[in-house]
């Protein structure tokens, strides 16, 4: 009689690795419009973007989103444990940026914003126990439960650290970003919708007014990945085409 075993860590390491795999190729390789982003229009070829340890760091924290979007979406216990992998384990620094708004509705008179709350590790990994003992996956829960007990004694600033940025755009309305970014490096740009439900596009302009990259798919996440051909800066368009105002996380490396 085969008994059922409960799932060790490194298996649970396993299958939330060949999880992650799917996803972080479509954000690398995916065409221009999807989940990636073309060269600059009348920009020359480029060389093969340089890694920086910023740069994998805002890739870490894209795959987050994604695998917590897709969880809560289909209700995956894993695909939420992956997620509170990677941000309990990617580095992150939270800071105003200034923003400029083109369009939309005006906030109430008098209205507070929100605070739009940090990616919690811990909180997800509870999400996904519970999302694994909903499925009746004691065994499965169990893992997490691990998981987030290891990941806890872990620091998340080992490497490179993806630059953060809490804010909310009104209804119909664009939120305007000027990021400087180094020639010759992988520049990436992720917005991550707080609610997964809502849609949020990102485009990325040059100095001269070409679309260097842009994500308008309907998602909650929106990511762009481009080559500076040199260093200048870049005008980000994080656009909110619902009739509710959206709350977002802004990664840039």
């Amino acid at each position: 009689m085969r008994h059922k075993a409960t799932p060790c860590l490194p298996a649970l390491a396993v299958l939330i690795a060949a999880l992650t795999f799917p996803l972080a190729a479509a954000a690398q390789d995916a065409p221009a419009g999807a989940a990636a982003a073309a060269p600059a229009a009348g920009a020359g070829p480029v060389a093969k973007p340089k890694p920086t340890d910023s740069s994998e760091a805002v890739a870490a924290m894209t795959l987050a989103a994604q695998l917590v979007e897709q969880g809560r979406k289909n209700k995956s216990p894993l695909a939420l444990a992956a997620g509170a992998e990677l941000y309990a384990s990617v580095g992150v620094k939270l800071a105003d940026r200034a923003k400029t708004s083109e369009g939309g509705q005006a906030p109430a008179a008098g209205a507070e914003p929100a605070p739009v709350p940090a990616p919690d590790a811990a909180a997800l990994y509870a999400e996904a126990a519970a999302a694994a003992r909903a499925a009746s996956d004691e065994a499965l829960a169990e893992a997490i439960e691990k998981s987030a007990s290891a990941a806890g004694s872990r620091s998340s600033e080992s490497g490179g650290y993806a630059r953060g940025h809490r804010d909310r755009v009104q209804p119909y309305a664009t939120d305007v970003y000027v990021v400087r970014y180094a020639g010759g490096e992988d520049a990436r740009a992720t917005v991550a919708a707080i609610d997964e439900t809502d849609d949020i596009d990102l485009y990325v302009y040059d100095g001269d007014g070409w679309v260097a990259a842009l994500d308008r798919n309907e998602s909650g996440v929106g990511i762009c990945v481009w080559v500076p051909e040199y260093t200048r800066d870049y005008t980000l368009k994080v656009i909110n085409r619902m009739g509710s105002q959206v709350d977002y996380l802004l990664y840039t490396n």
